[in-house]
């Protein structure tokens, strides 16, 4: 096997997920190499919402400076109208804020983005990284492996064949990929209709970018007039909040994407069982369902004619149909190759959750392939990789029952439910299963909170995510230990502790890299901390957010001092004193030893 080339993972699939996939190897120290068929990033927004789980995974990979200035921007509110009608300024039968950073995350509980910006901003992480490598216009034309390794044919840009190696292939090459089609479906890998849902139905896909009209562009438009401006033109038209149009002849959705100054549009609405998909997406029947939202009766502004916007400053960049399903394979692994994403399970559109699934895929996948690829012991890659993907699936089952909720909106009255919010039922925790990474007697399984801090140095610091301190890039173990401490007091005998334990300290954790919190309202101002790892929380002024919960750390954990976090984010085990900590930590080195 000379003429293969090798590398630790290859990751067939440069979309959102690969690219999630290859930033979080890349941030591990795990070699890499990322196949894409297509030259370029499309430039065809598909999906535009995601979810702050979602903004969270970007905010892993140092990309959250640009979430809210180049990938996209806050959908304020999300509104569910009733009705058979097509008025976009019905009152809401119910509505939530998306805008608030209340949940678990710290972030707002919903964006909407630009894909290719997006994408672009994942791939410069790749490009960043001496540790991943993309190449394009390169197509996978077989794969098989053994014991030890995943071989792979390709052709790559200038049409040569290359082969390589890798200890795991992952796919991320979408539902229809070579992977699972031509490789693992053979072998017995089926996309199952999801679990108590068999949602299945063609929607028209939409996306416009808007011009604004002027007087001098359209001197006839009636709303000059009556001293309506451009944007305010804009605004009556495509107003700013998302809408679920609940209307039982032709549901629909729709509402802004990207940043304000791109005027992005998305409109989906279904195709009816006796019609035609690809007849239902061109420019008359496309009219012919939309066009009634974009014209306003003259009576709104007291004259006799409707009000249309000009279709002329409508510039289309999509109109597509789409068959939406849910489904999951039954298995994700195979041996030593990999489904994640669209290749491993298809969410409908609804809730912003495909791109955000695939993200959660990658985190809690690349923490697993490190410790395999790191490891110098035969580790039971099968077992490890199932436990991936059956946590998974339970965190697909519940949004796919949000997502299908969404779009079933032919029925409305069930969503009364969805007044607190999109973040209503709380953060995720995984049902304790053999074989799965967390404690559930040291309420392991819960996804952590993430707040704002401020380090305590003797002069005020600047703010940040306390996931950017536990997880930061100087930190050697995959495992973090996190400290809650009631007050400053406790800080000198809880630094004792730590290094009386360290030795007991397993390969995957550093008692020495320990990041603790304080409360806010426990120190005064000035102080000064004997320890560079010290943070207290921060206040709403100073990261200036408001309603922020100050304490939520102290309160999601219910008197817990220590936490062993995982990579992605989740609670291995939560700990009452040092000596739990030092069972939870020898726990941690046999889970992840060879047996």
């Amino acid at each position: 096997m000379d003429d293969y080339e090798q590398t630790d993972v290859l990751i067939c699939g440069c979309g959102p997920t690969g690219a999630m996939l290859s930033g979080y190897l890349g941030r591990m120290g795990i070699r890499n190499v990322v196949l894409e068929k297509e030259p370029d990033i499309t430039t065809d927004p598909r999906c535009i919402a995601l979810d702050d789980d979602g903004i969270r995974a970007l905010q892993g990979l140092g990309l959250y400076e640009h979430v809210f200035v180049d990938i996209g921007s806050t959908i304020p509110r999300i509104r569910f109208v009733s009705g058979i009608h097509q008025d976009l300024h019905k009152t809401p039968i119910l509505s939530f804020d998306s805008s608030s950073s209340e949940g678990n995350t710290g972030h707002v509980g919903a964006m909407r983005h630009k894909q290719p910006s997006l994408e672009k901003h994942l791939r410069s992480v790749i490009e960043a990284s001496t540790f991943s490598e993309l190449r394009s216009s390169c197509s996978l034309t077989s794969i098989h492996e053994d014991d030890n390794w995943v071989y792979a044919s390709y052709q790559d840009a200038a049409g040569a064949e290359k082969k390589i190696r890798a200890k795991f292939l992952a796919a991320a090459d979408g539902k229809t990929g070579y992977t699972r089609k031509h490789y693992l479906e053979p072998k017995g890998i089926q996309l199952e209709w999801a679990e108590k849902t068999k949602y299945d139905e063609t929607w028209v896909a939409l996306n416009w970018k808007i011009h604004l009209p002027t007087p001098e562009t359209h001197p006839d438009f009636p709303l000059w007039k009556l001293g309506y401006s451009s944007e305010m033109v804009y605004d009556l038209f495509f107003p700013e909040d998302f809408r679920f149009l609940c209307n039982s002849r032709r549901p629909a959705v729709c509402g802004r994407f990207g940043l304000p100054e791109d005027r992005l549009w998305r409109f989906e609405f279904v195709v009816g069982p006796e019609e035609d998909g690809v007849e239902m997406a061109k420019h008359d029947k496309v009219k012919e369902a939309v066009g009634p939202y974009i014209t306003h009766p003259g009576s709104r502004y007291g004259l006799t004619r409707a009000v249309e916007f000009p279709e002329d400053c409508i510039q289309v960049l999509r109109s597509r149909p789409f068959r939406f399903s849910a489904r999951s394979c039954n298995k994700w692994a195979l041996g030593r190759t990999i489904l994640c994403g669209d290749a491993a399970h298809v969410f409908p559109p609804f809730g912003g959750q495909g791109i955000a699934s695939g993200f959660r895929d990658a985190i809690g996948l690349a923490w697993r392939l490190a410790i395999l690829c790191s490891s110098n012991q035969h580790l039971d890659h099968s077992s490890i990789l199932t436990a991936w993907y059956q946590e998974r699936k339970q965190q697909l089952d519940k949004s796919l029952a949000a997502t299908v909720r969404n779009g079933d909106m032919r029925i409305p009255s069930w969503k009364h439910w969805l007044e607190l919010g999109p973040r209503a039922e709380g953060p995720i925790k995984y049902v304790h299963a053999p074989g799965l990474p967390f404690l559930p007697n040291m309420n392991g399984g819960g996804c952590f909170a993430q707040t704002y801090c401020v380090a305590i140095s003797g002069t005020e610091g600047r703010v940040c995510f306390t996931d950017d301190d536990i997880f930061a890039s100087s930190k050697t173990c995959p495992f973090q230990v996190v400290v809650l401490l009631p007050d400053l007091k406790a800080l000198t005998p809880t630094l004792d502790e730590l290094q009386q334990i360290e030795q007991v300290a397993p390969r995957l954790l550093c008692f020495s890299e320990a990041t603790i919190f304080v409360p806010r309202k426990s120190v005064s101002a000035g102080a000064v901390a004997p320890n560079g790892r010290l943070y207290r929380s921060a206040t709403a002024e100073e990261f200036g957010r408001s309603k922020l919960c100050y304490d939520l750390l102290w309160q999601s954990m219910s008197g817990k001092r220590y936490i062993i976090l995982r990579p992605d984010r989740f609670v291995f085990a939560a700990c009452k004193s040092v000596v739990e900590l030092g069972v939870a930590a020898r726990r941690l080195e046999e889970m992840f030893s060879k047996e």
